[in-house]
């Protein structure tokens, strides 16, 4: 009996472990199965197939386990990597001739201004804005008017376009701007530019005259003061409509600059080809670089870092007379003007000299004018502080212009004493100017830009204190 108990439970034994085999042979072959689905999936050339099952079980066993840890690691290896959250990178501008494919994102910027631009640099567009904003201040000498005048007003808010068409050199520049009496919309300049490969430099359009004055050349956005001197606005030839031929070297450059004559481009005047000063007038200077660069010469500041530059400009204008002109002003209207100019900078000091001589060219009409402006700053406080001084004088011999319409002035000799400072928030972008004249002689013409109001005959000792902020951006 005990026998019998002994060999039934030995049979259940056998049953049970044959079970255990039969169930630990089953799942390895879904191992196996899983396995190679897996290396199907991913294909993995470098992992071998899996092994025919040996009689050792628990040898294959290790065996799966072996190779499941080294699919598991191929499959982590596939995946890509993940990527940190970080500050967007944008692609450098384009450069060289031809570039490969880029982004948009290469082509559209701001670099002192928002421009816009085709990857081989044929097709660009800058736009830039300039907002001047200002308080004048006038105390002068009267027995009718209004002694005191202040106020403000809004100088300048215009709109500048450049760029290039085509090719890199043929280029072109306007400036929308807006009346600063009535804010009427006009084209204040406007012209297209070609370089040719030799450096010579064709201009045709409506432009500051590049070839007399560098007080009227250097942009209005970059002048010491709240505005170009009163002396300027005496002597200036003005906006003008014309062509011009220029060519600049290493040490020194030329400009002639054939035009309609003076302020044939002014917003204020009638324009058509009829309508001008002069038939043909003709403006020419030559520039002389001793030291520096030629940027330099941009504006009349002298920035800490930058080195020692010296200039000087010998320049003339000559405007032919007209016979018989339909507008009265402009008849027999002829003269020629000569200047002297020298500019000097270093190290945030900066200084400039100017000497100009005015005759008129019409039959019987003795008139011979005559003026001087010179001017220093120094930047007390780098690239921020700056305070600056000007002096003008000039010699009206009698007249207040040369040519028909003029008027008679009650003093021929006027002198003008300015100071004020420069506070640079950064650089030309943002800055903020506080100015006091004052004109020891006669104002024999206002000059609303300048705060100047023309003085009672007789008065004298006219007092302007002005203020603007500047965003050129």
């Amino acid at each position: 009996m005990v026998g019998r108990i002994y060999f039934e439970g030995q049979r259940v034994m056998d049953h049970s472990f044959r079970g255990r085999i039969l169930g630990v042979v089953l799942l390895g072959m879904i191992v196996l199965a899983d396995a190679a689905t897996l290396q199907a999936q991913y294909a993995l050339p470098d992992v071998p197939p899996p092994p025919v099952v040996s009689p050792d079980i628990s040898a294959d066993i290790d065996e799966l386990y072996r190779r499941i840890s080294e699919l598991e690691q191929k499959i982590a290896e596939t995946q890509p990597a993940a990527v940190s959250p970080g500050p967007i990178q944008l692609l450098p501008p384009c450069e060289g001739e031809e570039p490969p494919p880029c982004p948009f994102s290469k082509c559209v910027g701001y670099d002192n201004g928002f421009y816009l631009r085709t990857c081989d640099l044929n097709y660009t567009l800058k736009i830039r804005g300039l907002f001047q904003f200002r308080h004048y201040a006038d105390w002068r000498n009267t027995t009718v008017n209004d002694e005191f005048e202040s106020g403000f007003v809004i100088e300048r808010a215009p709109i500048l376009f450049s760029g290039n068409f085509i090719s890199p050199q043929l280029k072109y520049w306007y400036i929308l701007q807006a009346s600063r009496a009535s804010g009427t919309e006009f084209l204040e300049e406007g012209k297209i530019i070609y370089e040719f490969d030799n450096g010579l430099q064709f201009q045709a359009g409506r432009f500051r005259d590049p070839g007399f004055l560098r007080e009227m050349e250097i942009s209005y956005a970059r002048q010491l003061a709240v505005e170009r001197s009163y002396y300027n606005s005496v002597f200036a030839t003005g906006v003008l409509e014309g062509i011009s031929l220029s060519k600049q070297n290493e040490n020194y450059r030329w400009i002639a600059f054939l035009n309609d004559g003076r302020n044939s481009g002014f917003s204020s005047r009638s324009k058509d080809f009829y309508q001008d000063n002069a038939d043909i007038a003709l403006s020419a200077s030559t520039d002389i670089k001793f030291c520096g660069e030629w940027a330099q010469y941009g504006d009349f500041t002298s920035w800490p870092d930058e080195e020692r530059a010296s200039f000087l400009r010998l320049a003339m204008f000559w405007e032919n007379p007209e016979h018989g002109d339909t507008d009265p002003m402009n008849d027999e209207a002829g003269l020629i003007s000569y200047a002297t100019e020298m500019t000097y900078e270093s190290h945030g000091f900066a200084a400039f000299a100017s000497f100009v001589g005015r005759h008129s060219l019409v039959e019987g009409q003795d008139i011979n004018q005559f003026g001087s402006m010179c001017q220093v700053s120094y930047q007390v406080i780098p690239n921020h502080g700056e305070p600056f001084m000007r002096y003008e004088h000039i010699w009206f011999d009698g007249f207040t212009d040369v040519g028909s319409g003029i008027t008679p002035v009650n003093d021929s000799t006027l002198n003008i004493l300015a100071a004020g400072f420069n506070w640079y928030f950064h650089r030309q972008g943002l800055k903020f100017t506080i100015e006091a004249m004052h004109a020891f002689d006669e104002i024999p013409f206002s000059s609303p830009n300048t705060g100047f109001l023309i003085d009672e005959p007789g008065e004298s000792g006219q007092t302007v204190l002005r203020s603007q902020i500047q965003l050129f951006f």
